[in-house]
């Protein structure tokens, strides 16, 4: 597909006669790179043309995840970090950085209560939120609608004339809490935030501190939202180098257990660990070499972030592609199903019942592999609980079903 212009003409496209008889012309690939001055470029104009107008028809906002626009593909790299309060976030940061940063402040208690972005700037300077998010060259121009003032009264950012931000941006997050501090005294939904940024970041630090590997209900709603982007996750393990051996083993083991129990995934998962901040390791400690070993692979990691990004992009583009061709053939389905007199939420009741059904009947009559679906129960509950036309409004379903089809084909 990204095969360079003059190769489109040149011989090995026409087949040389052979003994069996002269064979036809293949037919050349039908975009031209030259067109698109960059390969990001290409990437952008397929997605805003393509894909981006059959998302919009299949409800993908509501069942998966937030459209993109087009500052996402111009942005640089983006580097999200989560975790509980005071696992070190902020200090590896500015570990990373080299220096501190506007809005920083470390301490043993929750001291982050904001979203944060860490940008390259020629000079260092701070940037609230309502007017990050009203610059629409920015990647966060469509925060200020889908969240709000009361989101980003918490959110900022800076610039800070570092050469690692000149590779990539940082978002710092506030610390997952318990009870009702998350849940109910945060005037914006924690979990939606992480779920439109993650789609977006290039690279997911989950980080932990060594001395509370206990993962809360909180945190736990926060690492499922993560599902979908298991590429993207490190998990990093933080302040190792102040347990003995015996303890560092079991705490290790404890939290490659809970993971798994998370994460869904029978292959245990790799963990970094080390101490991540510019403090000396502790003196004494056998261990410190492997830390040492461990900090330059996880920095080795982050360095080849900037490098990948088209890379990365283009898969992005690839798994989304795959993910609304599904969605639009599952709502087409649904449409075609519902009756155009007569009841129709109880045929609506019926379908969302047996949607494992449909999957089955999609996957078979489209020869589409069951890999590229969602997950059935929340599929089912996005269908039943959507205020989206799909779930809500039965006669909407065959008046869209001829643009669905026409979109999909």
């Amino acid at each position: 597909f990204f095969c360079p212009p003059s190769s489109l003409h040149s011989s090995s496209w026409v087949s040389a006669p052979s003994s069996c008889g002269p064979m036809p012309k293949r037919r050349g690939p039908q975009c031209d790179v030259a067109a698109f001055d960059s390969i990001l470029d290409g990437v952008r104009s397929i997605y805003m043309t393509k894909v981006r107008p059959l998302e919009e028809q299949s409800l993908v906002q509501h069942f998966h995840y937030p459209l993109l626009a087009d500052c996402d593909f111009e942005a640089r790299p983006m580097v999200l970090l989560v975790g509980q309060y005071s696992v070190g976030k902020t200090s590896f940061i500015r570990y990373l950085l080299e220096s501190d940063f506007p809005g920083m402040h470390v301490g043993p208690e929750p001291t982050t209560d904001r979203f944060q972005a860490i940008m390259y700037g020629a000079a260092t300077r701070e940037l609230p939120g309502n007017a990050l998010a009203s610059n629409p060259d920015t990647p966060f121009y469509e925060l200020s609608r889908c969240f709000g003032n009361a989101f980003l009264s918490k959110f900022s950012g800076c610039e800070v004339p570092s050469l690692f931000a000149r590779g990539c941006t940082l978002i710092d997050t506030p610390g997952v809490l318990s009870g009702r501090k998350q849940t109910e005294d945060r005037l914006y939904s924690y979990e939606d935030v992480v779920r439109w940024f993650a789609p977006r970041a290039d690279l997911i630090l989950l980080m932990f501190d060594a001395h509370k590997v206990d993962i809360s209900d909180e945190f736990k709603r926060v690492i499922e939202v993560l599902q979908g982007h298991d590429d993207k996750v490190r998990v990093v393990m933080n302040k190792a180098d102040s347990l003995s051996p015996e303890e560092l083993l079991r705490v290790n083991s404890a939290l490659s257990w809970s993971l798994s129990r998370i994460l869904r995934s029978p292959e245990s998962r790799r963990v970094y660990v080390g101490s991540f901040w510019d403090a000396p390791l502790r003196h004494g400690n056998f261990l410190n070499p492997l830390f040492e070993s461990e900090a330059v692979a996880l920095l080795t990691d982050l360095a080849a972030v900037p490098r990948n990004c088209t890379v990365g992009r283009i898969n992005a583009l690839v798994a989304r592609t795959r993910r609304v061709r599904v969605q639009a053939l599952l709502l087409q389905h649904l449409r075609a199903e519902m009756p155009k007199v007569g009841s129709k939420d109880r045929k609506q009741r019926e379908l969302i019942a047996g949607i494992e059904d449909v999957f089955y009947a999609v996957m078979k009559r489209h020869n589409l592999p069951a890999g590229d679906f969602p997950d059935v129960s929340k599929f089912r509950h996005t269908l039943a609980t959507s205020e989206a036309p799909v779930a809500r409004r039965g006669p909407q379903f065959a008046r869209r079903g001829t643009s669905q089809r026409q979109a999909t084909r």
